[in-house]
Formats: C-alpha cells, structure tokens, sequence
C-alpha cells in the first residue's frame, strides 16, 4: 500500500521534500498557510514594480556544480539566465575611499593588496583558502544518518585540501580574523560582508562561490524560481492545499498520525514532516513536548540574521550605477542591535524583468532586531511611526547615493522582521537560521525527535544558517531518510 506523507509548509524544504518523495512512490499532501509557495523566499509587486525579498545570491547557479544539479532534480533553473557580477559588493566610506568585493579571487587579492599592503599575509591567507574550497565539493550527497564506516576513507581523500583551510580558519569567527588585520578601512569594508559572528568558513566559503561562478542572481528571482519548483511538485502527482494553516499535529501513543487545520478538519498520515518554522511547530503545533536541551538551549541563547528593508520603485534608469553597496551613513542607524554605521543598497537594474524600462528598483537595508519593533500585537500606531521615521532615514541615504531618484520614487514598501513574521511564522522574522560560533563545532538538528514516531523536520533551523540551497537539500536528505527506512531504493530524477 502507498504511505502518505503530509507535509507543513510550501517554502524551499517542504517543496523539496514533497517533490523527491512523489518521485520515490509516496501519496503526498502538502499544507501552506499563505494563497502562495515560497515561505522566505518570496517577492512581491509595488505597482509595476517587482520586490524581491530573499534572494541576493543562490549557491548553485552554475550549471554542473554539485547544488545546481540538486536544484535541477527539484524543477529549478533549467532554463534560467543567471546573473553574475564582476564586483560582488563595493564598500564606500563617504569619504572618498571604496573597497570592492571582486568575484574573481584573483582580483580580489590584487586589490586588497594595493589598498592594505601591510595586511598581505592574513590577505593572501584568506584568498588561497577561497581557491581551495573553489575546487571542491563537499560530500553532501547523503544525510549522515546513511553515511556508512565505508564512505569515510572515500570522503577523507577527497576532501584532504580542506582540512588546510579548516585547520585555519573552522576555529574562529569573522570578528577574531579582523583582529589580525591592521588596516582599519580593510577590517571594516570586510566586517559588512557577513555578520562577524558567523565562523569564517562562512566567508570564504562565499568567496569561493562567487570565484567559481557558482553564487549567481537566477533572472526573475525568487517567484519564478518557486514556481518552477512548484510545478515540478504537481507534475508528479502532488497536492498542495493553499490558506491551509495547521492548527495542531495530532499524537496518540507518541506516534504522529495527522494535522488539525485551522478550519476544523483532520487529515491523517503514515508520516508527518514540518517544514515550516521550527519554533511554531514544536512549541505551538506541538505544544512544547518533545523538546530536545540543543533546541531549547538554542531558541533561548544564539541570535538570529535579522533585518529592516526599503524597497523603492523609482521612475529613473540606474543601470550605469553600482549595483551592490554598503554605504557609511551621515547618523548611525540604531534598530536593537547596536548602531548601523553602514547601509546596504541593492540596484536591481542588472535583472530587467523587475522594473518597466526606463525605471528601476532600489533596496537599502540595515540589521534590526525583532523586540525593536514590539510584539505583533503591540501598539500598531507606535509600529507605524518607527517605520515612518526608518523609510526617511533610508530614503535620505539612498538619495545622497544615486541624486538622480530625488523625487522619482513612485512607490515604496518597507518590511521588517514583524512582517517576515506575520506572513510566513518565521521564529523573530529571521530569514537565516541561528548564528552558530564556531567552538559549537559542526552544528545540526536531528531530524526525528526523541520518543515521537512517524514525526520529522526540514528546513533551515536543522542544519544552521543554511540558506535557500541549505534548506532545499534537507527536503532531500528528509526523503532519502524514509527511503531507507522502508527499504527502497532513492530515486532521485
């Protein structure tokens, strides 16, 4: 008889999941509280205008790396223009001074050296570890519940270049390299990369991306990129129900056996995989049972990638402009996680499919925390004001940087983590999982919890930051999980 798997949300996991488990012979049934697919990775429109709020960069755009032949088994960027850029991000002080992030590692490192010729070794330190990890691809084929005694000897060979950047840089964070830096343009045009509180793998795990053209904008963005995947879902049989919310999983005997919906009805199930944001799931639709220390010690101690962002639809073409930039701002920007020296612009104009021709789309962002803003059932009026006073402080730095959107901004939307929240659940808006240090080692989330059978979770929160091409690949690692549990072969395309 064919097992039935429901499933609890419609974003990058739970879209996954539910794909590689129709192919592999289940009934699947998927839940999604919004009328739309996505979760996180969502865009939306502002008059003629399209606001992409998730994707800067997608791991896995190059076509034969290892993460674009797992997007390519779940639908996604088959016939997709990818956009790369030259200069990943320029950091400028307002002074005068620019840094550039090059692509091209090569570059790169010629261009910090000239800019911080005192800095040459952690320079060229960080810049040869990035071509290292360039060339390799890590073993993520299988979850580690499948990895046999045999595979190990096989992964050790082929990742023996790793341990030399590992040896370096797994023990310490971004904060403790800049330490060793001398030139305090360098440590602070770097320090607006990544949070510095990220392990530095992270970074130079993004380096080497963007060197192997393996970290690029797909065309279009998030929706169609969710669509695809979408579509390859139903064309394989499966089911998604839209304005579906999941009131309650149903236990009996610690066995997960079905979902309550917010309507009234109970579907039932052989297994239950919850997709959706962690936090909801275990201390709401659960009830707070079956909570593991890692997962309480982790909700309640590690911070979480949080932000405010502008989107302005501005009738002017920006195309001769900077694309991506962090721009020092005339006042330090305080939204609850310390002052916001720098702001993050975006132009969209590299992807025409967002704006009419002849218009443009900008974003300016800033780290915000989630408690700024009160609770979602807070004083809205106090809500609006300080969204108010954030649109002008971040409309003013966008118009000192690109004079020419000076009263051409048609429309504009600013999100904060309160909104993240209010559409998809998310635990504190965060749209990238905890920020693990590195002295918690090699960081994950069990999948199945203990004493509760036929339950387990996908998605961001089991494997830290993650990211879209993270998340995508535990709906993977989920279904190759119940494969072997019930004896069968795992088809992937």
């Amino acid at each position: 008889m064919t097992k039935k798997i429901l499933i609890i949300g419609a974003g990058m996991a739970g879209l996954s999941a539910g794909i590689h488990a129709c192919r592999n012979g289940y009934d699947v049934e998927l839940f999604e509280m919004r009328n739309l697919p996505g979760g996180l990775c969502a865009a939306w429109s502002g008059k003629d205008y399209t606001f992409d709020g998730c994707i800067h960069w997608l791991v896995g755009s190059k076509t034969g790396s290892q993460f674009n032949r797992f997007w390519q088994e779940v639908g996604a960027l088959r016939d997709t223009k990818i956009i790369n850029h030259e200069i990943f991000m320029t950091i400028e002080d307002g002074s005068g001074k620019s840094l550039n992030i090059y692509s091209d590692l090569d570059h790169l490192q010629s261009h910090l050296l000239e800019l911080a010729p005192e800095d040459n070794i952690p320079i060229k330190q960080m810049i040869d570890a990035a071509k290292i990890m360039s060339k390799l691809d890590m073993p993520l084929n299988k979850p580690d519940e499948l990895l046999r005694f045999w595979d190990i000897p096989v992964m050790m060979v082929r990742m023996m270049p790793l341990f030399k950047v590992l040896g370096r840089f797994s023990r310490i964070t971004v904060a403790e390299f800049l330490t060793e830096l001398k030139n305090p343009f360098l440590k602070e045009g770097l320090a607006l990369i990544f949070p510095v509180n990220y392990s530095m793998t992270r970074l130079i795990g993004t380096l080497a991306s963007l060197h192997s053209s393996d970290a690029g904008f797909p065309e279009g963005g998030s929706l169609p990129l969710v669509r695809s995947i979408e579509k390859c879902f139903l064309d394989l049989g499966g089911s998604i129900y839209y304005k579906s919310r999941v009131r309650q999983i149903l236990v009996r005997d610690n066995r997960a056996y079905g979902l309550q919906l917010d309507d009234g009805n109970e579907v039932q199930g052989d297994y239950i995989i919850a997709a959706a944001d962690m936090h909801s799931t275990l201390y709401d639709l659960l009830g707070g049972k079956w909570l593991t220390p890692r997962i309480k010690d982790s909700f309640a101690g590690l911070s979480c990638y949080t932000s405010a962002k502008l989107y302005l639809g501005i009738d002017a073409d920006l195309g001769s402009e900077s694309k991506r930039l962090a721009v020092r701002l005339d006042q330090p920007i305080d939204l609850g996680t310390g002052p916001n020296c720098y702001c993050y612009l975006t132009n969209y104009t590299f992807d025409p499919t967002l704006a009419p021709a002849g218009k443009s789309v900008l974003s300016a962002m800033v780290y915000s925390s989630y408690e700024y803003w009160g609770s979602p059932t807070g004083n809205k009026e106090r809500y609006r004001e300080k969204k108010k006073q954030l649109e002008e402080k971040l409309t003013r730095a966008a118009v000192k940087r690109f004079p020419a959107i000076k009263d051409k901004i048609e429309t504009s939307d600013l999100v904060t983590p309160l909104t993240y929240n209010r559409y998809t659940a998310v635990w504190k808006g965060a749209y990238m999982a905890w920020i693990v240090p590195p002295s918690a080692g090699r960081f994950t989330i069990p999948r199945k919890l203990p004493d509760l059978e036929n339950f387990y979770l996908a998605g961001q929160w089991i494997s830290p930051p993650a990211g879209l091409h993270g998340s995508m690949l535990t709906g993977r690692h989920m279904i190759q999980v119940l494969c072997r549990r019930d004896k069968k072969p795992f088809i992937r395309q």
